[in-house]
């Protein structure tokens, strides 16, 4: 060993020795140029010196001044060049050990891939198969997106929500984890981590039958921040249940409309020469218009449809034909009957291009005149001198005919008609809620004899998101007031107040009343039982109160510091000493007197509003009587922890 040490440094000095002799070498060949660059350098100094001296003197500075500024110069350059030759010995040192940090670092990061590929591999084998199963049984299936989790006994046509497909299903990997869109990420310290398996819905058409707009052909996908327009959605699989609805085939086949009726079609009319573009109708026929956002920004080539919970939808635009009236859009009339003579049109919606739109009414019942009599077909101005445009028939509390005048001829138009359910029923809402219906506004008021009905203005500011669904009377807001009562499968107490347009509402069917009345008597029971556990908690607690201060050991207002006992303070002592243990067990294990009260005050509170609450609720609270008792009872406790 030692001579293998010795051949070693033998060789690393044979090694130090070439290198210095080839070190050596280099310099002397060096050594010429370096020494003839020198020299050139000192004469252009020396002559770039002189010039400047010759110009200095010119100034006529003492020449003592301009010794010293020339000596100061020769310091400062001297010292700035030891300085920037540190400087750029630091900023070379620093590269070189960014550089091999860099290298370090990539040499790590490439062992650790290698070894997570390693760990993974059958993690992600595993989970591909999972999916593989999962695709198996859900992809290409119907279903329907809910906002809330779906009953089971809930039709899928009153499900609020578009239909979707599913189309796909991943998971996430350590290289790209996947996270539902809108959803929360579970973090592990800094890192992201995957959300589990992902179940992909491609929409298909909206809550309306209406087929969604692909991503692929919407100029603005890239454009929208809010989701909306988003036509895949990712849901992970522990929430697919409650946020999807899975179709059966029959309702599949349901569900869809026919492929004629899957494009919204606006027909509008003017945008010559730049001109605004006004729609005048929208089919197929039934949708509201205030579902969606129709947008003619970029002229009527570019039409933009909108749904304005669901998504850009497939849209057309086609020019209106030169007429003023659409006799094939029916009028749509929304009436009241308030007796078999009268007849309380609420709201009235037509397809209509002229801007003013006169409208008057004639009640046929009780006579024998015909529908396309001279009396009926009879369109004579208004007392303003307005033309007549419409002219609205009722006859035996129904609405028999809707005629129209254009050009000089009265024709008929096909109407539907909307009868409104009366004050006080109960009516769902386009999103599902349901609602208690107010009273319902005076319209045109069609009558044998003329009567003045109560006008019943809406009292509550109007629901954001509805709106009439077309062209209607000024004079007809059309708006009712609603007291919501049920939303999101939960009760709505208290009851949410507000005004919506009258062709929103729908007549709640027997199974959505059996279901709230379920739920209403629930609710009810809940605040009985709450209300009556709270007195039973205060009598329990004056009951305890009572039998330690009536068993005279340990009972005392701060703890035990102030024992009562069996017999007097002048008694021969054991009630005190009786007291005294006591006090100090009770210090232990029951609450201070103080403490008692407080608690019995609060409770009482809390009692007390949910008494008030049973009387808004319009149910059977506790007596008065037993409400007095416990008042005393507490007030009587109150005074004696005060006053021993």
């Amino acid at each position: 060993e030692e001579d293998e040490d010795e051949d070693e440094e033998d060789e690393e000095e044979e090694i130090h020795a070439v290198r210095g002799a080839a070190a050596a070498s280099s310099a002397s060949a060096l050594a010429p140029p370096l020494q003839r660059s020198a020299e050139v350098g000192e004469i252009a100094a020396s002559r770039l010196s002189a010039a400047q001296a010759a110009i200095t003197e010119a100034l006529g500075l003492p020449q003592e001044l301009l010794e010293c500024l020339a000596r100061w110069e020769r310091e400062q350059a001297a010292a700035e060049g030891q300085w920037r030759l540190k400087q750029s010995r630091m900023y070379l040192e620093f590269e070189e050990r960014k550089r091999r940090l860099q290298e370090q670092q990539m040499g790590q990061r490439k062992k650790l891939r290698e070894s997570c590929d390693a760990a993974l591999r059958p993690l992600y084998a595993e989970g591909a198969a999972v999916c593989s199963e999962l695709e198996r049984l859900l992809v290409g299936r119907l279903c329907r997106l809910c906002e809330h989790a779906p009953a089971a006994a809930v039709p899928q046509q009153m499900l609020p929500g578009p239909l979707a497909r599913v189309s796909a299903v991943s998971f996430g990997q350590f290289e790209s984890p996947l996270r539902a869109p809108g959803g929360p990420s579970r973090v592990l310290g800094a890192v992201p981590v995957s959300a589990g398996i992902l179940v992909t819905l491609s929409k298909i058409c909206d809550r309306n039958g209406i087929a969604m707009l692909p991503a692929s052909d919407d100029p603005l996908a890239g454009f929208s921040r809010s989701g909306r327009g988003a036509t895949e959605v990712k849901l992970p699989l522990r929430l697919l249940g409650a946020r999807v609805k899975l179709l059966t085939e029959a309702e599949a086949q349901a569900a869809q409309r026919p492929a004629d009726q899957r494009t919204f079609v606006v027909r509008y009319a003017g945008g010559e020469h730049g001109g605004p573009v006004e729609p005048v109708q929208i089919l197929p026929e039934g949708i509201s218009l205030a579902e969606y956002d129709i947008s003619f920004a970029a002229g009527a080539a570019a039409l933009r449809v909108e749904h304005r919970t669901d998504g850009p939808v497939r849209c057309r635009a086609e020019p209106a034909a030169q007429k003023q009236v659409f006799a094939s859009s029916p009028v749509e009339l929304y009436t009241q009957e308030v007796d078999p003579e009268t007849h309380n049109i609420v709201q009235v919606y037509f397809s209509d291009l002229r801007d003013q739109v006169a409208v008057d009414v004639l009640n046929l019942t009780g006579t024998d005149t015909a529908l396309d009599g001279p009396e009926t077909c009879s369109f004579e101005s208004d007392a303003t001198g307005t033309a007549l445009n419409y002219k609205i028939v009722v006859r035996d509390a129904a609405v028999a005919a809707v005629l129209y005048q254009e050009d000089g001829r009265v024709r008929p138009s096909p109407f539907v008609e909307h009868r409104l359910p009366a004050a006080g029923s109960f009516v769902t809402l386009p999103d599902g809620a349901l609602g208690r219906l107010g009273q319902l506004p005076r319209g045109l008021v069609v009558a044998r004899e003329p009567r003045d009905l109560p006008e019943h203005p809406p009292q509550w500011a109007p629901a954001p998101g509805l709106r009439p669904k077309g062209k209607h009377p000024a004079e007809l807001p059309g708006l009712v007031d609603v007291s919501i009562v049920q939303r999101g499968g939960a009760v709505v107490w208290p009851h949410h107040e507000c005004s919506v347009p009258v062709c929103a509402i729908t007549a709640a069917d027997s199974a959505r009343l059996r279901q709230w009345h379920a739920q209403w008597d629930a609710h009810l029971r809940a605040r009985s039982a709450e209300a009556e556990g709270l007195a039973v908690q205060i009598e329990e607690l004056l009951a305890r109160s009572k039998a330690a201060g009536g068993s005279g050991r340990g009972s005392s207002s701060n703890g035990g510091a102030a024992a009562v006992g069996n017999g007097s303070s002048g008694g021969n002592g054991e009630g005190g000493e009786g007291g005294e243990g006591g006090g100090e067990n009770g210090a232990e294990t029951r609450p201070s007197a103080k403490e008692v009260v407080s608690e019995l005050t609060e409770t009482y509170g809390r009692l007390e509003e949910a008494q008030r609450e049973l009387l808004e609720l319009q149910a059977e609270g506790l007596s008065e009587e037993r409400l007095a008792s416990l008042q005393r009872g507490i007030q009587r406790y109150a005074a004696l922890a005060r006053f021993g």
